[in-house]
């Protein structure tokens, strides 16, 4: 397939999701946190009603309420994913939540009006700033992405407390009805910029115990130290008990990964997948998704670009010497299984695509322009071809050759002189073919001919020696062997004939 083919169809690759037992246990985590959130917040409550009163005069008012006097109880029970980076964290919570509306607009309830609405999940992702007013910016920009509204302008300012935002956050969680607040890549929050673990910690706490909605949290092992460095939290993100994600095993998991992805090749030769294959891929790959992906991916845009169109062992060790030197030092620290040697890398860098595919892009370019001027001299070598044919044939015409064998003698000129001749050769080596085939059906015709006079002459000096001799023509072609007589016709059919017994009954 063309290599600009393949770049446009290498996101296919990415888009490439197995299901295993993890995601099971977890689509069952995340739907139990969403209804057992909902338990108590029925909108048509009147409870549930004074309480968002209350928490639109604090914004009014410019107070933050940690405590409300309307009691409603709370039931938010979230939970925590830590993992490696790349081993699809993220990729399976999305797949997940894409079985929920995100957005769902009522409009009537038991017969009455009741236009509410309602946001299934909300998912963020942290600021790379580290900042917790940062994180409290994207909710609101990310409330306005879905809603069409205008509140990062409204309480997204830079002058705002955190107190602030938080109770507006807090009024607008009630008011849209959030179902599930997902908040991940925590790690990028800086302790400095937070304030410190403790401020960062309570934060979190406050943030679910006043906006009262489960809060799943998603973080790669650097997160590890600042969920775990005070019980309250780790408690608090253990609702549902905690999720850890490490590398796959090299089991049957993983071989129904590599199987379901090796069917996505690009190649101009399909490379059936062999143990060596899959054993490799995991020993360089340590079970980490995201790198298996990108190294397989990558296996064949070199042996693409090399010529090849297939992928070799070979090439897969070339493309992990070359793209995976920044993750080297982490992978082989895994390979080690030393626990020491494991900790002090607390993430594992991804690999970027962008930065590798543009190694291959000037390769692809040319082999490009290589291909489109190959087209464009075989397009006109054909016309010219194809001009020369009809105007030799034409001349060879007027010389009343037979059609056909003009065409035949043409064609045949070109197969044995090649495409890049001059015109008179062309017509003079067709001339030259015509003839002969003239010449050999005229000898052909003359000896035909020959022959057939010599039979003729023979019988009729034949025929004037059975007159001389005063015999009848039929008995001197017998005495001569001419013909043969009747009676040995019959006795050769009755020679191959079947046996018949004589005897008549």
């Amino acid at each position: 397939m063309p290599t600009i083919g393949f770049i446009a169809y290498k996101q296919r690759l990415f888009q490439y999701f197995q299901p295993f037992e993890t995601h099971l246990d977890l689509e069952q985590r995340i739907s139990r946190a969403i209804r057992q959130g909902y338990l108590h917040r029925n909108p048509m409550k009147k409870e549930e009603v004074m309480r968002i009163h209350e928490s639109y005069k604090a914004i009014k008012d410019g107070k933050f309420l940690k405590t409300y006097q309307t009691e409603a109880k709370r039931t938010a029970a979230g939970f925590t994913i830590i993992g490696l980076s790349g081993i699809g964290k993220s990729t399976a919570i999305e797949r997940v939540l894409s079985f929920y509306p995100q957005l769902i607009k009522h409009q009537e309830y038991k017969g009455k009006p009741f236009h509410f609405t309602q946001i299934s999940w909300l998912k963020l992702d942290c600021p790379f700033d580290g900042s917790l007013k940062g994180l409290c910016m994207s909710f609101f920009s990310e409330l306005d992405r879905l809603l069409g509204s205008n509140y990062l302008n409204k309480f997204g300012a830079q002058k705002n407390t955190l107190d602030l935002m938080m109770q507006r956050m807090n009024h607008l969680a009630s008011r849209h009805g959030i179902g599930l607040l997902i908040i991940d890549e925590i790690q990028h929050l800086s302790l400095s910029k937070s304030g410190g673990s403790e401020k960062m910690l309570n934060f979190f706490v406050t943030l679910v115990n006043t906006i009262g909605i489960p809060v799943l949290m998603v973080g790669t092992n650097k997160a590890i130290s600042i969920l775990q460095s005070e019980f309250r939290q780790a408690r608090r993100g253990s609702g549902q008990g905690d999720m850890v994600w490490s590398q796959m095993p090299n089991d049957e998991s993983w071989d129904l990964f590599v199987e379901g992805m090796w069917e996505y090749q690009w190649t101009s030769h399909f490379t059936e997948l062999t143990s060596e294959f899959n054993d490799f891929l995991y020993e360089e790959s340590q079970g980490i998704l995201d790198i298996a992906v990108k190294l397989f991916m990558l296996s064949q845009v070199r042996a693409i670009t090399t010529g090849e169109e297939r992928i070799t062992k070979q090439i897969m060790k070339q493309v992990a010497n070359d793209s995976l030197r920044l993750v080297k030092p982490m992978l082989d620290a895994m390979r080690s299984g030393i626990p020491t040697e494991i900790a002090k890398y607390e993430d594992i860098r991804p690999i970027d695509m962008d930065e590798e595919i543009e190694k291959y892009k000037a390769s692809f370019d040319f082999q490009d322009k290589i291909r489109i001027q190959k087209k464009i001299q075989q397009q006109k070598r054909q016309k010219k071809e194809q001009s020369l044919l009809e105007e030799v044939t034409l001349q060879l015409l007027a010389m009343d050759f037979d059609p056909k064998q003009v065409e035949s003698a043409v064609k045949k000129v070109f197969k044995i002189l090649g495409e890049d001749i001059e015109k008179s050769t062309v017509l003079k080596e067709a001339v030259k073919l015509l003839i002969v085939k003239d010449d050999k059906k005229a000898e052909i015709k003359t000896k035909k001919k020959k022959i057939d006079t010599i039979n003729k002459n023979y019988l009729g000096r034949l025929m004037q020696e059975a007159r001389q001799k005063k015999k009848s023509v039929y008995e001197y072609f017998l005495d001569k062997g001419i013909i043969k007589p009747p009676l040995d016709e019959i006795w050769e059919e009755d020679e191959n004939a079947t046996l018949v017994s004589h005897t008549v009954s």
